[in-house]
């Protein structure tokens, strides 16, 4: 169930965000960098950090408690696809936006689904299977099969501008843009990976076990002692007949998985604890949110914030509450879109790093273009190109389906 539920949660996350800039379709007034400048903002500040600070008043405690490293790797690779975002707009002026979106999205899921096999994540990832284990090939078909829905849908681009003589001008350097399109595809797995190795750290020193509710164990080779337990009144789980009842409520779930730890004579490291907990707070994925992305966040708010400088054009923001309102939406979905497909990745456990990002990467094409047809993009538009792009959303569906039953296999 938990499984189903999260491949649920990451193919709405991939959804969402793929179809996330349609109110850009009704602005007649906001430019693009008036409309990413209020929706970067609003989504990957302002938002995560007002749900942080109102729902864990004890955060920036808990930030000063996370190692320096987690910290440092999780905002590097934000600050990678906070990079990607600059790139792909210099990328599209160079070999047009099809090409762009086709080599973005096609290294970035198999930098995202690859990595997490090879470089083991945090928290529930750091036990992902290896990439020539069963589930591992069965992820690298997957990635194949999406890598032809790309290419298919990078044609069908070509033939739909072509029919509608809107044949995109490029200009500069071909081999250059294409070359900044590659890094970008590979830095563009930044805003997953940036969760992958920071939210265990994060999330185990933010979360809080509470009376009345659940916790779920993890006790490493122990399959006895690894599931669900209630927080009585009294604030204790009753672990097992010989070490009996264990006071857990009001501790973090990091010092909840040390104290149990201690209970059954385990040692724990930071590297490797073999006893974690999670107090399966929804919220909690919020905190990673905030201050892992912080640096791809700053980049997505300061380019903008240039463009609209360099061309003196502040005051559009000031002209037309309506687009500020739309553009407020485009953040609030990206807030969203973020936050569940986090989420979906825990709900798929140790290998939801990885079936995640494929199956978000899948949806959230299959998504613009879904926007695509909607907005009218492909009226008039019929034959080959129709048939290109019915066949690549057929081979994206496929490349999900795929890296979901890989998350069946042990």
């Amino acid at each position: 169930m938990e499984m189903a539920l999260g491949i649920l949660v990451v193919a709405v996350a991939g959804l969402t965000m793929g179809s996330g800039v349609w109110p850009m379709k009704l602005m007649r007034k906001f430019q693009f960098e008036h409309w990413w400048f209020v929706g970067m903002l609003l989504g990957l500040i302002i938002l995560p950090w007002a749900i942080t600070i109102a729902a864990f008043p004890r955060a920036f405690e808990a930030y000063r408690e996370v190692p320096v490293s987690v910290l440092i790797t999780s905002n590097a690779f934000s600050i990678s696809w906070g990079i990607a975002n600059v790139l792909f707009a210099l990328c599209a002026v160079r070999i047009g936006v099809a090409l762009t979106m086709a080599v973005l999205t096609g290294l970035g899921v198999s930098v995202a689904s690859i990595m997490p096999l090879i470089f083991k994540g945090s928290g529930l990832f750091k036990d992902a299977p290896n990439l020539t284990s069963p589930a591992g090939l069965t992820i690298l078909g997957g990635i194949a099969v999406m890598l032809v829905g790309v290419a298919l849908a990078s044609l069908a681009g070509f033939g739909r501008d072509r029919e509608l003589k809107k044949l995109e001008q490029t200009s500069g350097n071909f081999l250059a843009g294409l070359l900044m399109a590659i890094v970008a595809g590979i830095t563009s797995a930044g805003i997953m990976l940036a969760f992958v190795y920071s939210q265990g750290p994060i999330v185990a020193r933010v979360s809080t076990v509470e009376i009345g509710k659940t916790m779920k164990l993890n006790v490493a080779d122990n399959k006895a002692l690894s599931r669900e337990y209630s927080v009585v009144q009294n604030g204790t789980i009753a672990l097992n007949d010989k070490i009996g009842a264990v006071k857990v409520a009001g501790l973090t779930a990091k010092e909840a998985g040390d104290l149990v730890a201690d209970k059954l004579g385990i040692v724990q490291t930071e590297a490797d604890p073999k006893v974690t907990v999670d107090a399966q707070n929804i919220l909690a994925i919020l905190p990673v949110q905030a201050v892992g992305l912080l640096g791809g966040a700053l980049i997505n708010v300061l380019y903008p914030a240039w463009l609209m400088t360099r061309r003196k054009n502040w005051g559009v923001l000031a002209e037309s509450s309506k687009e500020l309102a739309l553009a407020s939406i485009i953040g609030l979905q990206m807030c969203v879109a973020v936050a569940l497909a986090n989420k979906g990745m825990l709900l798929l456990g140790a290998l939801g790093a990885s079936v995640g990002a494929g199956i978000q990467q899948a949806m959230q094409m299959v998504g613009g273009q879904g926007l695509g047809f909607i907005s009218g993009e492909w009226h008039g538009v019929y034959g080959t190109p129709r048939r290109q792009m019915y066949a690549a959303i057929v081979l994206l569906i496929v490349a999900a389906i795929i890296m979901a039953y890989s998350n069946t296999l042990k």
